[in-house]
């Protein structure tokens, strides 16, 4: 009995070790800087303590990565917390990436800060909290743990897009992101709430086994007395705590149904409550994503906001809610994928017209990467909607190769330090601007133009092969328009991409050295990501192959651990 306790808890405990490790780190630190500071004079802190958030980050990777668990999750999946939190092999992938991701930032910002008047020690802090909830929310199995995980990272990013107190641009920007971040949790707690009314459950594999018990596993299905069938799971499973045969009791009765229907293989159509509120929290995280038609606080926010905090909007943040997008959808309702996958499709192309043409006529670089960045999730969400679990691995792929990229390109803009009469700073860069990278420096130009490359999906760099990677499942599928579609807009958008090579190289501007030098810390780190971005081309494998393990892993039944049958990751 001790000892089946004592698993239990160590169980529970070490699926969130690195969340646990990462909330300690933060209350240790906020104590320690807190009496540091206590003196009225105060102290710079925010390279060291920046520097510390990246060495607890890079600790949570090691962690992540030396856990016997994560092992394991590749086989099979690991519950805790009353089925709210899974360990599987998605968690593990995702929790090590944004963990590795945001300590690079880290890095990249700890000396910025104080060039950009952020010198609050607190800014730092309130990063890591949002990096805590992002982490949380690529664990989460239910809908309530995943609002919670959203609006911990949330409510820091609109204190992030604000914090610079003496812009008025600063202030708009944190305004803005908090309205449509307000809509977004309305979205996603409307449309939770129309779940849990019609199911009385929150719990993604519960939603897996309503949809899927009367129609893969026939075994599962018993007769509900002098009504019809009703799948076991409904004996077998939490669901029972939330009195489901009074519930469905009372379903039959509302809509009156004869001793010879089956209660999910012919009433499929009384489930529209269930897809109005997923529907809802579909449109929910596509804001979070910044997805067309729903991108426009982007432009305004990633603009007015300070460059360290656009950073991690645009690269940080999107991985956790590619996450929850795969649970919910390639997980707990894949069983209606003809319904949500014409949402993924119709938005996907959507933006990556939007994302396309949008940046045609744009001088400004934040709102010029805002648009790409809509663009780039048009890509995610079109590789989503294929309905193959090739679809969901090259979603995984692209979002990795995209974060690497989007991090070189944010990072030498934010190291750009233009100097002007009085060696003062210009932040909000323009594309003329770049004209005096090239004379000034001509190693992070041509970093620069290696990475837009990449972006814009022109070999021999690894976003090639990652836009190739999106259309093959799209095709294979017939999918011909959204393929054709897609592949004319990523052409159209490769023209701005161009455009700043050639304001990198073609401008006959004669000027002297206009930036200032970047320290070697930082040229190191940017060369290590610049060369990720060539190998991955010349060899792939690794990230293919991890990708492809767990995109497999999610058409594997959470509740038997046995295969689906051959056909189902690919029925239309």
């Amino acid at each position: 009995m001790v000892n089946n306790l004592y698993n239990v808890v160590s169980l529970q405990s070490f699926t969130v070790f690195p969340e646990y490790f990462i909330t300690l780190s933060i209350i240790y630190i906020l104590i320690v800087i807190t009496l540091i500071t206590y003196n009225s004079n105060g102290l710079m802190l925010q390279k060291a303590v920046s520097e510390c958030m990246a060495l607890i980050l890079f600790m949570a990777c090691y962690l992540i990565l030396n856990d016997d668990l994560t092992s394991a999750s590749y086989f099979m999946d690991i519950l805790s917390f009353s089925n709210a939190v899974i360990y599987d092999s998605l968690a593990s992938f995702t929790r090590f990436w944004l963990c590795f991701f945001s300590g690079v930032y880290f890095l990249f910002v700890a000396d910025s800060l104080k060039e950009q008047k952020l010198t609050s020690f607190e800014y730092l802090i309130i990063i890591l909290f949002s990096v805590l909830g992002l982490l949380i929310m690529c664990s989460s199995n239910d809908l309530l743990l995943t609002y919670l995980a959203i609006e911990l990272s949330s409510l820091a990013l609109y204190v992030l897009a604000s914090f610079k107190k003496t812009s008025s641009y600063s202030v708009e920007s944190g305004i803005k992101y908090f309205i449509t971040g307000a809509v977004s949790s309305a979205f996603f707690l409307l449309g939770s709430s129309f779940i849990y009314g019609f199911t009385g459950s929150i719990n993604f594999f519960d939603f897996y086994r309503l949809y899927n018990a009367s129609i893969y596993d026939y075994v599962m299905v018993q007769w509900f007395p002098g009504i019809g069938y009703l799948p076991s799971f409904f004996f077998e499973s939490w669901l029972f705590s939330f009195s489901f045969r009074a519930s469905y009791a009372r379903l039959i009765e509302v809509y009156d149904l004869t001793f010879d229907d089956l209660l999910f293989g012919y009433t499929i159509e009384y489930f529209n409550f269930v897809e109005i509120g997923l529907t809802l929290i579909l449109f929910s995280l596509f804001i979070k994503l910044a997805a067309a038609p729903f991108h426009l606080w982007s432009l305004d926010v990633y603009e007015g906001s300070p460059t360290s905090s656009t950073i991690f909007f645009a690269v940080i943040t999107k991985l956790s809610i590619l996450v929850v997008l795969i649970r919910l959808c390639h997980m707990a309702f894949f069983e209606i994928k003809e319904w949500w996958d014409f949402y993924f499709l119709s938005i996907g192309v959507f933006s990556i017209f939007v994302g396309s043409f949008g940046g045609l006529k744009q001088r400004k670089l934040k709102t010029l990467l805002a648009y790409s960045s809509t663009s780039h999730m048009g890509y995610i969400l079109i590789a989503m909607g294929s309905d193959t679990f090739t679809g969901v691995q090259m979603a995984l792929v692209y979002m990795i190769i995209y974060m690497i990229s989007s991090l070189c390109v944010w990072s030498i803009l934010l190291f750009l330090r233009l100097k002007r009469k009085n060696i003062t700073t210009k932040y909000n860069k323009e594309l003329g601007d770049l004209a005096l990278l090239r004379k000034s420096n001509i190693s992070l130009s041509l970093a620069l133009s290696l990475t837009m490359f990449s972006i814009a999906g022109i070999p021999p760099l690894v976003g090639f092969l990652a836009k190739l990677g999106v259309f093959l499942p799209l095709i294979i599928n017939s999918y011909y328009l959204p393929a054709l579609a897609s592949i004319v807009f990523s052409v159209v958008s490769t023209f701005y991409y161009i455009r700043l090579i050639k304001v990198l190289y073609f401008e006959n501007i004669l000027v002297g050295k206009l930036y200032y030098p970047i320290n070697s810390e930082k040229t190191i780190i940017l060369s290590i990501l610049i060369f990720a971005l060539i190998f991955l081309f010349c060899n792939p494998t690794l990230l293919y192959l991890a990708c492809y393990k767990i995109s497999l892993a999610l058409f594997v039944d959470p509740v038997t651990y046995s295969s689906l049958p051959i056909d189902y990751p690919f029925k239309k």
